[in-house]
């Protein structure tokens, strides 16, 4: 569903890391697709900052060209639309599966060809990113594909955790993450693989593990923004750990004015980094609800950080309000780029911090029920 291109540019479970930032940042795409109808546009999709970019190429002579300025490489969609009804007409035929191909665009010249009428059959003329990136989609798909049959089945039938099926799917979980070792070992120069080992450490990385394969990355690689964050992304996993003092900051809420951490010293606060666009962040809300109900008054409350992009801000305040959020909320309207999630490692959502009085971390990414037995412990009741 089309549907699904767009949340590409609001969301995924972890983001898409970024690369050196370089001098030249113009960018090229071009498309070679003579067995398309002339009246075909592509749209290219991707995100900046929290802010949705769509651009749009009519043919000449069977090419499509894309010109703009981008500040490093931005995991982006390609759409075609040979019906002529429009990019928003399109997205409203979600029973329609589209024409689409994802890739990377970056400073530099991208070239694609196909030699049919579909945009998803095209392929990466020459080496560098966009190839290695299909190389490890073409190992990952399969995986994925039946990854994703096994778990419908499972979740149709209500498979318990031990049932074969779940067995299975932990199996193919394991695959997964081989073919994402081996891509990072056997490519140590390439961003993809900086990409991959991202994916292969996930939200709870041991470190013990992942920062030996970080180290065995060129040097060119750790030594760019992308490799600098995650090496900061390792170190935080004990900087943000129950015991350590939550990181200071101060973020705008839903009318523009500022707040800062420090004004809810004296009081148990869940930092709580969620988004409109979240569907499990929006199912675990009722319980939060229930939770700050039960406990607002007795010296705990609750931040709210959203995620949400420059253009989300309407569907921001909406959720607030159908969700029946009464606590405080902030955000730079930055999605994945919001400052306090850059603070805080945040590569997840939803994603929580327990901190008391002090300021201090007592507890992370602690489910309803943990988090109302913790606060029952620590604020003494029975």
């Amino acid at each position: 569903m089309l549907k699904k291109v767009m949340l590409l540019l609001c969301g995924a479970a972890v983001p898409l890391m970024s690369v050196a930032q370089t001098k030249n940042s113009l960018f090229t795409v071009k498309i070679t697709a003579t067995k398309m109808p002339a009246m075909a546009k592509i749209y290219l999709l991707y995100q900046v900052n929290g802010k949705k970019i769509i651009d749009s190429a009519m043919q000449t002579n069977g090419l499509f060209v894309f010109k703009g300025n981008i500040d490093r490489p931005r995991y982006s969609t390609l759409v075609c639309d040979t019906n002529n009804i429009g990019l928003s007409g399109m997205i409203k035929k979600q029973h329609d599966k589209p024409d689409l191909l994802r890739m990377y665009t970056y400073p530099g010249q991208v070239v694609l060809k196909t030699s049919t009428p579909l945009i998803a059959d095209a392929g990466f003329v020459g080496k560098g990113i966009n190839a290695d990136h299909f190389k490890l989609e073409q190992l990952l798909s399969p995986v994925y594909a039946a990854i994703d049959k096994i778990s419908n089945l499972a979740e149709t039938a209500h498979e318990p955790k031990n049932s074969p099926l779940n067995i299975k799917l932990d199996s193919l979980n394991l695959v997964k993450q081989a073919i994402r070792r081996k891509f990072v070992i056997d490519n140590p120069d390439s961003f993809i693989a900086l990409v991959a080992l991202n994916d292969y450490a996930g939200i709870s990385p041991d470190v013990a593990v992942i920062e030996p394969m970080f180290n065995r990355l060129s040097l060119r690689l750790q030594h760019t923004p992308s490799g600098k964050e995650f090496r900061k992304f390792l170190s935080d996993q004990k900087a943000l750990n129950p015991g350590a003092m939550a990181p200071v900051f101060v973020q705008n809420d839903t009318a523009g004015n500022p707040v800062n951490l420090t004004s809810f010293r004296g009081k148990y606060i869940l930092i709580d980094f969620w988004a409109s666009w979240c569907g499990p962040c929006r199912a675990a809300n009722p319980e939060l609800v229930k939770i700050y109900n039960e406990f607002k008054d007795r010296n705990f409350t609750i931040l709210g950080i959203s995620l949400d992009g420059a253009d989300a801000k309407d569907a921001w305040l909406k959720a607030i309000k159908n969700d029946g959020l009464s606590w405080p909320q902030v955000s730079d309207l930055k999605h994945w780029e919001n400052e306090v999630a850059k603070l805080y490692s945040v590569r997840k959502i939803p994603q929580s911090f327990l901190i008391d009085p002090k300021g201090v971390i007592i507890a992370r990414d602690i489910e309803p029920k943990e988090l109302m037995k913790k606060l029952k412990q620590v604020l003494l009741i029975k």
